[in-house]
């Protein structure tokens, strides 16, 4: 070896010593920690990502990355509190950290602070303009508070971006639906099963529009394909349970209810629904604990109220009835299902039976399938009217 050779080698080593002392990026350890860590993220494997972004923090507390990175671990394993502090952290490291932005976005938006959420979101999406799961989420977010058309905007800019995910579709029928566009629905929700075969879900809301737009027969094959996909769809069996009464096949109606009910013993809808269908059963007594048990778990469930206001008219408890009946039409938002429904059950007992005659003429108008429940009191009321002109 050379005398140059020789006097050039232990310099060259201690330049790669420098090198990986002062941080070269090739050489940062913490470098290849994080990429391990995102790929067991990616895979799935939540506790060793999380171990792995803690090890990359320890040893450079300002890596930004790796804070928003565990942070969305966090919201995996729904510690949506740590979530947030880590995306604070990165924040405060890099306020343009737009993955940031929208991992606490998504932290709020689990944690039910919507309307932070939002905040977040759109900060996201301003620095990250070309990003449609950012889109989607903030779509999403708009839908839960309400905001429909916002909503609708944002699920068509994820889908305009290209992200063809069934759940864009999905959510977007979602809110056409809400928008009363019952065929623009079904169209998103058709579009949502063409790209994934085996989506219960999509099934199930397109047979909730095909039931509000009176075809029973399609609601019930789409039904019946949900729960073949997923016998645990708790909403698909209530949904069935709900065609089925109006059919009326009142005994496979509370049998589906049982089976929503033995799924999901949180949800006072399908408490009130297989009360419903006890009351129409004849089954009053049932009816009756059934309405309670939602009222119980949802005092605002209007519906409920009026269920059991119904099942107390009939049993011989006029004065629980009035009581129930006026609740419900106290606390239902406007619509025929509550307004009309159980303001006339009020005319009914109150003698107006012409009142009672033309709220729940309203109701049918809106929602023929109802007719069967229905039409025995309208030909109640009229029987009354007749009496009242014969005397």
């Amino acid at each position: 070896m050379s005398i140059l050779k020789q006097s050039l080698f232990p310099a060259a080593f201690c330049l790669l010593s420098l090198l990986v002392l002062t941080g070269c990026n090739r050489y940062k350890p913490e470098q290849a920690i994080f990429e391990k860590a995102r790929e067991e993220q990616k895979g799935g494997d939540w506790d060793a990502a999380f171990a792995d972004y803690n090890r990359v923090i320890e040893l450079n507390p300002k890596f930004s990355p790796a804070y928003a990175s565990r942070a969305m671990v966090e919201v995996r394993l729904k510690r949506y509190d740590d979530a947030m502090s880590d995306c604070d952290q990165a924040l405060g490291l890099n306020p343009e950290d737009a993955y940031a932005w929208q991992v606490r976005g998504l932290a709020k938006s689990q944690k039910g602070k919507l309307s932070d959420a939002v905040v977040d979101f759109m900060h996201a999406a301003q620095l990250s303009p070309t990003n449609a799961v950012i889109f989607y989420e903030l779509g999403y977010a708009d839908y839960e508070l309400s905001y429909f058309d916002e909503a609708m905007t944002n699920f068509t800019h994820a889908i305009n971006l290209g992200d063809q995910s069934s759940l864009n579709y999905e959510y977007r029928g979602l809110t056409k639906h809400k928008k009363e566009d019952l065929n623009g629905a079904i169209a998103d929700y058709n579009m949502a099963i063409e790209m994934e075969p085996t989506n219960s879900m999509a099934f199930t809301y397109r047979g909730v529009a095909k039931r509000d737009k009176g075809d029973l027969d399609g609601a019930m094959e789409d039904y019946n394909k949900a729960i073949e996909l997923n016998k645990n769809n708790a909403m698909a069996y209530a949904s069935r349970g709900s065609a089925k009464e109006r059919q009326p096949d009142l005994e496979g109606a509370i049998a589906d209810f049982d089976k929503a009910i033995e799924l999901n013993s949180a949800n006072a809808l399908y408490y009130n629904n297989r009360g419903w269908a006890e009351f129409l059963n004849g089954d009053l007594n049932s009816a009756i604990a059934d309405a309670s048990r939602a009222i119980q778990i949802n005092p605002h469930n209007s519906h409920a109220y009026g269920t059991r206001g119904w099942a107390r008219y009939s049993s011989g408890d006029v004065s629980g009835a009035i009581e129930d009946c006026k609740k419900s039409v106290q606390l239902s938002p406007k619509g025929p299902r509550s307004d009309f429904f159980d303001q006339g059950m009020l005319d009914f007992i109150a003698g107006h039976y012409t009142g009672a005659i033309a709220n729940w003429q309203i109701v049918l108008q809106e929602d023929i399938t109802l007719k069967s429940e229905l039409q025995p009191w309208i030909d109640k009321a009229q029987a009354k009217l007749q009496a009242e002109k014969s005397k």
